[in-house]
């Protein structure tokens, strides 16, 4: 199957995303630019993406990597690094499906649900390797943070994106970890 991947345009929108997503994200957790230089991540497209990091069905996945510092073998100076893995074809599967989405509102949605997840990964609220059950509530939790975040953010149509992960949810659409 042919995995489509986003144009020009699309990348364009994905980074006015990434700039609501962050300041959203860091404006409601109270985060200064320490805290994200702490709490390492990177936004990934398709195209990048190793084979492992591709879903057939999610919209996006979080990979959790170790790191290490350039010319440091020392186990103690270790930190966790996160991979946000945008899966290009399934979001404009989406995009494409009639449900009245667009680009910017879902990317926004996205984006900043992952980093979401960053954050809570980062200060222990929740665990990266969780039971089933776990990471279903911690989803629900997550989703609710989001639309919290972006709430206040009018010039967004965010109400189709809220419905569509509302009624989703329901028939097994889901973020994934790996």
């Amino acid at each position: 199957m042919e995995r489509r991947c986003f144009d020009s345009n699309h990348r364009e929108l994905l980074c006015e995303a990434q700039v609501i997503a962050e300041e959203m994200t860091s404006d409601f957790f109270k985060l200064n630019h320490s805290h994200w230089q702490r709490w390492r991540y990177d936004i990934l497209t398709l195209e990048h993406l190793r084979s492992e990091e591709v879903s057939p069905h999610a919209l996006a996945l979080l990979a959790k990597y170790q790191g290490l510092p350039p010319d440091s073998s020392l186990n103690s100076v270790a930190f966790d690094f996160y991979r946000i893995c945008l899966q290009d074809h399934n979001i404009l599967r989406t995009l494409t499906s009639g449900r009245g989405l667009a680009a910017l509102p879902l990317f926004s949605y996205i984006l900043t649900h992952e980093l979401v997840h960053v954050v809570r990964f980062s200060r222990f609220q929740a665990r990266f390797e969780a039971t089933w059950p776990e990471k279903l509530a911690e989803e629900a939790h997550v989703h609710r943070l989001t639309q919290d975040i972006l709430a206040p953010l009018n010039f967004l149509e965010l109400a189709p994106v809220f419905n569509f992960y509302e009624t989703s949810w329901q028939g097994g659409w889901r973020y994934a970890h790996l």
